[in-house]
Parts: structure tokens; C-alpha cells; sequence
């Protein structure tokens, strides 16, 4: 028998890792999605890789047995990373889901709308901190009675710009995410809700829950991929208009418009729709996660459905969805 190199021995012996810092709090879980190995921290999310992954042929000595990376500054601590990637994991189990459906591509692809979202999160704290400090000095220069200067935020365009993007791509990786529940239906992740509506309602009928859901949606996501679309190419019906002096001396703060030909946006305050957007996406794609599990449940063996949980029965106050079975007094959230 062929003696085992050091490098063999090395990467072959047991030992530990310390994950991040202790200012990510303790690990709350691990998961194998797809050969990726996520510690879930309560302030951070972190991925480890195996260093036989980057040197498969053993020819570096000196590289740690394991390497982590930070994927997400956020942990189960917080509302967006469990009512998106915790929430997924608690419904696309493999002992829950259809055969057909591959979870571990679903749990992947829910990590990339997290990261979306989480950008878009920052992008518009930064722009609304940036609206608020700019109105704050002009009012105390306007009661200094010092000179005058109009606020202003400068790139105001390509701030915008940015965000809607961003909004955009989480509407791509949710069609992704359906077209693995969906397939051979003409969708893809370029499709947008008015299509998948379609199907939906051929499926199920008109009046399904499923239905009903998407349709709200649609005009919201419309206007964001309008948005998008005028401010990615300059479109006239797009418009942001920056700080504007009033005839009283006030200022109106920043406004956003639309007047595409099929979807209109009135004129109303960039600050505030932008607040919309991030609650609004979150809770689509939370909403979209619980359907798509309710709808391709296995259901074998013992009865099993989606429901929401209990407040006080919840592992994690913002994980709100998970398969529930008639077990026991009350019955058992599968959490």
C-alpha cells in the first residue's frame, strides 16, 4: 500500500475552523446545497470551501484544510435573510417536495435573490440618508437666513438607475425559481408575471389563490420593469425630478413619474415609493415561496399542508411558513 504523502495526511485529518468572528454571533445552521457548504451565523452568512475544491490534484501544501468567505452581511437574525432564504429552506425539502423538483437549484437561486435583495436594501438606505441630510441642511440654512442654495443629490439619475436594476433582477430570478417548478411551459428567466399568470390560470382556473396572488402583483412589478426599462435606455415616459423650489419657499423633495403607454406611475415622492419597493418585493417573494411549495407538495404518507405558523410556536420570529401535519394536540410545524 502506496504511503500517504503530508499533503494527504493534511487534508485528510480531522480538526476545526473558526467561522468569521464573534461579532456574527453563534451558528444557528449548516447546510450541503448543491456541494456549497452555507454556516448560517445570527449576523452573517458564510460559505466554506474545502481545499481539495481549489486543489483537487494535492500540489499545494500550504493551503488551509478550509477556506470561508462572507456571503452575506446579514444573518437569521434578520427579517430579510429569514423570510427569503430561511423561509425557502424550511419549505423546499426534498421529503416534502414533488420528485421533480430539484430544491438545492431553488435554495441556490433563492441565496441570489438575497443577495439582490439585500443590495437593493442598502441601495435605497443610502439614498434615502443622502434625501434626508441634503433637506436638513437646507432648513438650517433657510432659518440662518444665510444664502440661498437649492438641495440637490447629485447622480440623482444613476442612483435611480441602479435600484430599479436591482429591483429587476429579483423579478429574473424569481421566474428563474418558477421555471424549476414549471417547466416545458414556455417560460424562462427573461419571461415576466403577466406570462406566468397566463399558465397559472390554465392550470388552475381564474379564481385559484395562486391566481389571485399574481395578479396584484402584476402592476407593481410592471411599473418596476418600466422603470427599469426607461432608465436603462433614457426613455422619455421615465422621469426623476430632483429638489424643487415652491413659489412659498418651500422645497419639494425628489419625485418619480411614468407615463408608459400601457402602465403609469402618477408623480409621486421617489423617497416613499422607494420604501414600497423593498416591502413590496420582500413580501412577493416570501408569498411566491409559500405557493410554489403549497402547490407541488408530495403530500404522501401523512397529510401534510402549508400553513403559517403560530407566533408563539416560531423558532425564528420572521420565518412565518412551514408544512404542517395533524400530529399530536395542535398538530406539528415542521420548522
Amino acid at each position: 500500500m502506496k504511503d500517504k504523502r503530508p499533503i494527504d495526511k493534511i487534508r485528510e485529518s480531522s480538526g476545526h475552523a473558526e467561522i468569521g468572528s464573534a461579532e456574527d454571533g453563534a451558528i444557528i445552521e449548516m447546510k450541503n446545497i448543491g456541494n456549497r457548504i452555507l454556516i448560517i451565523k445570527e449576523k452573517s452568512i458564510y460559505e466554506m470551501v474545502m481545499a481539495d475544491s481549489i486543489d483537487p490534484d494535492r500540489t499545494n501544501i500550504n493551503l488551509p484544510t478550509t477556506i470561508h468567505k462572507l456571503i452575506i452581511d446579514k444573518g437569521a437574525e434578520s427579517e430579510t435573510v429569514s423570510r427569503t432564504l430561511l423561509t425557502a429552506m424550511t419549505l423546499f425539502r426534498t421529503e416534502y417536495m414533488l420528485g421533480s423538483i430539484d430544491c438545492n437549484k431553488v435554495i441556490g437561486l433563492t441565496i441570489d435573490i438575497l443577495s439582490e435583495i439585500s443590495i437593493l436594501e442598502k441601495e435605497i438606505d443610502e439614498y434615502q440618508k443622502t434625501e434626508n441630510k441634503v433637506s436638513e441642511e437646507y432648513e438650517e440654512r433657510k432659518n440662518q437666513n444665510v444664502s440661498y442654495k437649492l438641495p440637490s443629490i447629485i447622480n440623482l439619475e444613476s442612483k435611480c438607475k441602479t435600484i430599479f436594476q436591482k429591483a429587476d433582477h429579483i423579478e429574473q430570478t424569481l421566474m428563474e425559481i418558477i421555471t424549476v417548478f414549471y417547466p416545458n411551459q414556455g417560460l424562462t428567466k427573461q419571461s415576466h408575471f403577466p406570462n406566468f399568470c397566463e399558465i397559472l390560470k390554465t392550470k388552475y382556473g381564474e379564481t385559484d389563490p395562486f391566481v389571485e396572488f399574481i395578479k396584484k402583483t402584476l402592476f407593481f412589478m410592471q411599473v418596476i420593469r418600466e422603470l427599469r426599462n426607461g432608465f436603462d435606455h433614457r426613455l422619455e415616459h421615465t422621469t426623476v425630478l430632483d429638489f424643487e423650489l415652491q413659489t412659498d419657499g418651500n422645497i419639494l423633495k425628489p419625485t418619480i413619474e411614468l407615463k408608459h403607454k400601457k402602465i403609469k406611475l402618477e408623480r409621486t415622492s421617489l423617497s416613499e415609493f422607494l420604501e414600497i419597493t423593498t416591502k413590496n418585493m420582500l413580501d412577493i417573494t416570501e408569498l411566491i415561496f409559500v405557493l410554489l411549495a403549497s402547490k407541488n407538495n408530495r403530500n404522501i404518507g401523512i397529510p401534510h399542508e402549508v400553513r403559517q405558523i403560530p407566533e408563539d410556536q416560531r423558532r425564528n420570529k420572521f420565518v412565518k411558513y412551514c408544512f404542517w401535519s395533524p400530529i399530536g394536540n395542535g398538530g406539528f410545524y415542521s420548522q
